[in-house]
C-alpha cells in the first residue's frame, strides 16, 4: 500500500506542473479575425476587368476564357449549396502556352453577388467536380467545370474575381 502512495505522490509532482506550466503566459490572442481566402483575392484591384465568355490573355502565353454562367439546380449530394440560394455553373478554360508549367493550385476564384460572398458548389452529379491538381504541361490547357451558390436574386450582378500567378481578374456579369 505504501508503494501506491509513493506512486501517487511522484505522478502528482509533474502532473501539478504541466497544469501550471498551462495556466500561465502563453500567447496574447488577436482581437482581429483571420481573412478569408476570398477576402484576400479580393482586397486588392484587379488588374483587369472583363465579362464571360471573353477569352483573356494574361500574358507569358496564359489565356483564361470563363463561359457565360447559366442557373442550375445542384443534385442531392451536392456540398455548400442551400435551398433558396441561386446555383450558376460556368466552364473555366486555361491555356498555358507558356514554356513551364502551371501549378492550377495557384488559381484563386471567389464569388460574391448582391453584395454579399458566394459559396463554391461541389456537385459530382452536374460535373463539378473543383478544380484541378494536376499541373497544367507547357502548351496545354484544361477546361474546368464550376459553381456558385449566392444568396442573392436572378439578375443581380455576380462577380468574380480570378487570381492567377501576379494577375488578378475581375470577370463581371449577371445571375442567371
Amino acid at each position: 500500500m505504501s508503494s501506491i502512495k509513493n506512486l501517487t505522490k511522484v505522478l502528482s509532482i509533474p502532473t501539478a506542473v504541466l497544469l501550471l506550466a498551462g495556466c500561465g503566459g502563453g500567447e496574447t490572442k488577436s482581437n482581429t479575425p483571420n481573412p478569408q481566402a476570398s477576402e484576400l483575392v479580393q482586397s486588392e484591384a484587379p488588374a483587369i476587368t472583363t465579362g464571360f465568355g471573353s477569352p483573356l490573355d494574361l500574358g507569358n502565353g496564359i489565356n483564361i476564357t470563363l463561359t457565360e454562367p447559366e442557373h442550375f439546380t445542384p443534385g442531392k449530394f451536392a456540398s455548400n449549396w442551400v435551398k433558396g440560394q441561386v446555383a450558376n455553373k460556368f466552364s473555366v478554360t486555361i491555356k498555358n502556352g507558356g514554356s513551364g508549367e502551371l501549378d492550377p493550385a495557384t488559381i484563386v476564384i471567389a464569388s460574391n453577388a448582391g453584395g454579399k460572398n458566394c459559396v463554391d458548389v461541389l456537385d459530382g452529379d452536374n460535373n463539378i467536380n473543383g478544380q484541378p491538381t494536376d499541373m497544367i504541361a507547357a502548351n496545354a490547357s484544361i477546361t474546368f467545370g464550376f459553381a456558385v451558390a449566392c444568396d442573392a436574386k436572378v439578375g443581380d450582378p455576380l462577380n468574380l474575381t480570378v487570381s492567377i500567378k501576379d494577375k488578378l481578374i475581375a470577370v463581371n456579369g449577371k445571375l442567371k
